[in-house]
């Protein structure tokens, strides 16, 4: 197994369905077109990285898109690409 961030460990060490209710009180920040990543959440689209930065209580800044989809796809979750929700 590859070796993890020691920052992204909380992340890796929970469940999906630990972090469905971890994050089950949040909302997501302000959505800018810069986010192109999104993950339904309880039933709200959070970007990608949000996710990974409220699990981890990190700031956005501190995590690129690739290594937030790379976390996220490898929890189960169904990452949507902006755009490509309805195809």
């Amino acid at each position: 197994m590859p070796r993890v961030n020691p920052k992204f460990e909380k992340f890796v060490n929970m469940s999906k369905e630990e972090i469905e209710e971890y994050l089950k009180d949040f909302k997501p920040y302000f959505e800018s077109k810069r986010h192109k990543y999104f993950v339904n959440i309880n039933g709200i689209m959070f970007p990608i990285v949000q996710v990974v930065a409220l699990v981890c209580g990190l700031s956005p800044l501190e995590i690129s898109s690739g290594q937030a989809y790379s976390l996220v796809k490898r929890k189960g979750f169904e990452i949507i690409e902006r755009g490509k929700e309805e195809e």
